[in-house]
């Protein structure tokens, strides 16, 4: 008979940061995630409406779901 082959899913390693209005981390989680689809799936879900969520892995960010960047200027 013919050997089964198991799927390999490399995982990524990702920091997932909740942050507030001011632009200050509220709270951070390292996780491991297939691809960045599954990472920001996953952010989707921690978002709030007062709240953004990024997702970087390593030094590139993937995203930011919730409110836009405020870097103290006008709106």
């Amino acid at each position: 008979s013919r050997p089964v082959l198991a799927k390999v899913v490399t995982m990524q390693h990702y920091r997932v940061y909740v942050v507030t209005p001011q632009e200050q981390i509220s709270e951070a989680v390292e996780v491991d995630y297939r691809d960045d689809r599954h990472a920001l799936a996953e952010a989707q879900r921690l978002s709030e409406a007062e709240h953004a969520v990024e997702v970087w892995t390593g030094d590139r960010l993937v995203g930011r779901l919730g409110e836009a960047f405020n870097f103290g200027g006008p709106l």
